[in-house]
């Protein structure tokens, strides 16, 4: 409307300048009244549109942080920049990944562990952008050093072993000097356990974690004296044998061996340290004799004797023939002995009148046992009697059947 209203009042102001300035004058403002209502309605038009932000886009990711040692680990650093210029942390967002996990690793949080020596890409993405950082892993080594004091005396030990016993270098190790101190050096960063140990002392471990040079000293405690007691001194087995054990114990924690010289005695562990079972195998007794035999158990400044006592075998007998038979009229027979052992003494009876033994009634070792059978008158069915062959604990019967008269 307002345009509208410019426009007439532009007409009325033209009309009347004509007649002043002629047609040249008409035609210039002609045309300054066509752009004024243009530009009047341009502006109306423009009004009503809205405007339209573009969204930033990721344009690079650098990744930061500084190489951890071997054995270490550091945290690196994800910042990506934006189409407008600025930047932003994407840490958490971005995906981790290491060109070899041999010589580094990199976990979901851009936390890096250095592995082995040598160079390795460490490379974070975001939004299909990838940024990287080459990095060298490193070993870098450390050097350990303390002093050993007596804790009875508060002297310095000299002599004193010192070793790595767990952990990167392990086996590594030295001994104090005259003024009690110590140093092992080129040792690689990681938990660790240090041992000090000496002859008449308790064995000390101390672990901690080498991340820089460090110092660690040990007050050395006297050991007390080892002395093993076993659970049972004597003892007694069956000649069949078998296995057995006995405890050894000590009121402070030292060493045993054991050992043995009896030929049908078979240790199973020969060394252990407080408490310790020692297992023993006896083979079985053929022979008709007790026997007794050893097994020591040793430490360092003493030692303790298990006796053990095995019973006799008990005899048997093979005899040859195993029976005899004899019609009524009677005769005589012999037979065998063989004992299981030539020692085993043995006697022959018999439990029939009519069934006796004319030689050989007792012997040791191989013997021979010669007998007679009477008549037998009846009355009716078979007659049985037996010779008895015992000693030694064994018994083995001949038996003799006589028939009755037809």
């Amino acid at each position: 409307m307002r345009a509208a209203i410019r426009n007439t009042e532009f007409v009325v102001t033209a009309t009347q300048l004509i007649g002043r300035r002629g047609p040249l004058l008409w035609i210039v403002l002609v045309a300054a009244g066509v752009i004024a209502t243009t530009a009047g309605c341009s502006s109306k038009s423009s009004s009503t549109d809205t405007p339209t932000t573009p969204t930033a886009t990721v344009t690079s990711v650098v990744v930061a942080g500084t190489a951890p040692n071997v054995g270490l680990t550091a945290q690196f650093i994800a910042t990506a920049t934006l189409s407008n210029g600025t930047t932003q942390t994407v840490t958490s967002q971005a995906t981790w990944q290491s060109s070899n996990t041999s010589l580094a690793t990199v976990n979901s949080a851009g936390i890096v562990t250095g592995v082995a020596p040598g160079d390795v890409d460490i490379t974070a993405t975001f939004q299909s952008v990838a940024g990287r950082l080459r990095v060298t892993i490193v070993v870098r080594t450390f050097t350990l050093t303390g002093h050993i004091t007596d804790g009875t005396s508060g002297g310095i030990l000299p002599n004193i072993n010192i070793a790595i016993t767990s952990g990167p270098r392990t086996g590594a190790s030295t001994r104090t000097d005259a003024a009690g101190d110590y140093t092992l050096s080129g040792l690689e960063s990681g938990a660790i356990t240090v041992t000090a140990s000496a002859v008449s002392y308790d064995t000390q471990d101390k672990g901690l974690t080498l991340i820089a040079d460090a110092r660690l000293d040990f007050v050395m405690v006297r050991a007390r004296d080892c002395a093993f007691a076993l659970s049972v001194t004597s003892q007694n087995v069956p000649a069949a044998g078998g296995t057995f054990s006995v405890t050894a114990t000590s009121p402070v924690a030292c060493s045993w061996t054991a050992s043995t010289s009896t030929p049908w005695i078979t240790l199973g562990a020969t060394s252990g340290s407080n408490p310790g079972t020692i297992s023993w195998t006896a083979a079985a007794n053929t022979t008709i004799a007790a026997r007794t035999g050893t097994i020591r158990v040793s430490w360092t400044g003493g030692f303790t004797d298990l006796t053990i006592t095995q019973a006799a075998a008990t005899c048997t007998f093979v005899l040859n023939p195993e029976g005899g038979s004899f019609p009524a009229a009677g005769g005589t027979g012999s037979f065998t002995v063989t004992p299981s052992d030539a020692g085993c003494p043995w006697t022959a009876a018999s439990d029939s009148s009519w069934l006796t033994i004319s030689s050989g009634q007792s012997g040791t070792g191989p013997g021979t046992v010669a007998y007679a059978v009477g008549a037998y008158a009846g009355p009716t069915g078979p007659r049985i009697g037996t010779i008895a062959v015992s000693g030694g604990g064994g018994f083995r019967g001949f038996p003799v059947q006589q028939q009755p008269p037809p």
